[in-house]
């Protein structure tokens, strides 16, 4: 490597080739750079310093660029924003104009208009207006347009075509017109208003006529969605539905629920579940919601001492309420959970409570055979039918066990929606008052005026055939009757494995 010389003495102010001894020597470094008057720097400082500047020069080009770039931003953010309220402006006149013109009073006799050339035969001309139709033509000799406007005369109610011109100017014009016309350069302000009125009238039939175009498809919808509900079974001679929300309303106002103790009134919208819950000074952790269907939810939860199960319903009728408080007042056994409704501006929150050293699991996920879960739900039905109540609408997803320890105690519904008091409700005597039956009745497996207690009976059905094998019940019908298909081959459904035909089997017929 070549040696590197510094001579601070040296009154060179350029780094250049010297010469010592006779050889030339070439410095590689600027001498003025090193020393800086009393500073004397490295190579690397210099180097260092020569990268800062060149990145502080990066930096600033970069920021300057982008500022150019939201300022041009910017700018075009302006023009659109200009361009967007001149069309909103623009629509807001059109809709004006048009409002203003749909309400003003226009001619009754102006219904639409027909353009004819005056040197064309009459032959070309329609016969017989008998509506009185406005007319557009072109008079020989003559560019502009002239109008004739068909009326009765005022003195001839037999529907005769006057002149509009001699009604409006009592002085015509010394130039001859075709009786019943006008030109258009010579049209007074309430001539102007008619041609205008024209005008509207021609848009106005359009309109009419697209209006008329959809209506009749409305029509025709709707006639189909009323024979298909034609199809379908309803309430008997007109009869109000048992589920009619204002029924209802009325029915409770007689009970006067809003009396009975664990009912809450709320001045407030219903509020949101999240993963807590404020209801009544008390606090419920919300686990998991375990049932999402249109009108309610249902959420697992539970409180500091207690597992709860909360109903948010869409509703305003607190009918759940009101049935569950009919089962647990008229049950023998104590093992139904508490309940308490809090009524809101726009629906109703039901919150089962168990009992003390109980627990809630949903039915399907219970480990226990399908003979006690059986048992259970005809206990369930027996008791409901008891104390004259019909819930119409059993099945899996709203049906709740109930454990005492390792012990599964009881089995009850936690929605209530297409339930029926019978008691208060007494004009429900069959099945086609339920709107829950009517598939049952579409099919043929219920006649309408068959007993409504049989809707319990296939919805116990239904839900021991999902237990059983975990699919939703197809019904088929052989010479034997009513069948599950999946037991149509087979005589009966052996609930007891190992036990062969001495067990007890369930038949999957109806």
């Amino acid at each position: 490597m070549a040696e590197l010389y510094v001579n601070t003495q040296s009154a060179q102010s350029v780094a250049g080739p010297e010469e010592k001894g006779g050889a030339t020597q070439v410095s590689e470094y600027c001498k003025d750079l090193l020393t800086r008057g009393r500073e004397e720097l490295s190579v690397e400082e210099l180097r260092a310093e020569r990268y800062f500047l060149q990145r502080q020069r990066n930096v600033e080009e970069r920021l300057k660029s982008l500022t150019e770039m939201k300022e041009q931003l910017s700018h075009e953010l302006e023009e659109k924003r200009k361009l967007l309220l001149l069309r909103e402006s623009q629509q807001q006149v059109l809709h004006a104009a048009s409002s203003q013109t749909s309400d003003s009073c226009r001619p009754p006799a102006v219904s639409s208009f027909l353009i004819y050339d005056e040197s064309q035969s009459t032959a070309a001309r329609p016969a017989g207006n008998s509506e009185l139709l406005d007319e557009i033509f072109l008079q020989p000799d003559d560019t502009g347009l002239s109008l004739k406007i068909q009326f009765p005369r005022p003195d001839c109610p037999g529907g005769t075509t006057g002149d509009l011109q001699t009604l409006v100017d009592p002085h015509p014009s010394s130039v001859p017109q075709e009786p019943g016309s006008y030109t258009t350069n010579k049209l007074s302000p309430i001539q102007e208003t008619s041609v205008e009125a024209g005008t509207w009238s021609l848009l106005e039939d359009q309109r009419q006529n697209q209006n008329q175009n959809q209506n009749q498809d409305q029509d025709q919808n709707q006639s189909q969605d009323q024979n298909q509900e034609e199809m379908e079974p309803g309430p008997a001679g007109g009869a109000v539905d048992a589920c009619d929300p204002e029924a209802r309303q009325q029915l409770l106002d007689i009970c006067d629920v809003t009396s009975s103790p664990g009912f809450h009134c709320e001045s407030r919208p219903l509020p949101p579940v999240n993963s807590c819950l404020q209801l009544g000074g008390d606090l419920y952790h919300i686990y998991s919601r375990v049932v999402d269907e249109e009108m309610f939810s249902i959420y697992k939860g539970a409180t500091n001492d207690d597992n709860v199960l909360v109903k948010v319903d869409r509703c305003r009728v607190p009918w759940d309420f009101h049935q569950f408080r009919r089962l647990k007042k008229n049950s023998s056994v104590d093992s139904l959970p508490q309940i308490s409704c809090f009524l809101f501006l726009d629906g109703c929150i039901t919150v089962y409570t168990c009992p003390p050293d109980h627990m809630f699991t949903e039915l399907t996920e219970c480990e226990d055979s399908v003979v006690r879960k059986s048992l259970l739900l005809l206990q369930l039905v027996l008791e409901l039918h008891s104390c004259r109540l019909l819930h119409a609408a059993l099945r899996p997803s709203i049906l709740v066990a109930s454990y005492r320890g390792l012990n599964l105690e009881r089995v009850f519904p936690v929605d209530w929606s297409s339930s029926v008091d019978v008691d208060v409700q007494q004009d429900v005597t069959s099945v086609q008052q339920l709107s829950s039956a009517h598939s049952y009745i579409r099919v043929g497996l219920l006649e309408p005026t068959s007993p409504p207690q049989l809707v319990d009976l296939l919805g116990v059905a239904e839900t021991v055939h999902l237990l059983l094998t975990n699919s939703r019940m197809v019904l088929v019908k052989d010479d034997d009757g009513w069948t599950a298909e999946r037991f149509s081959q087979d005589e009966s459904c052996n609930m007891f494995p190992g036990r062969g035909r001495r067990g007890a089997g369930f038949s999957g017929r109806c």
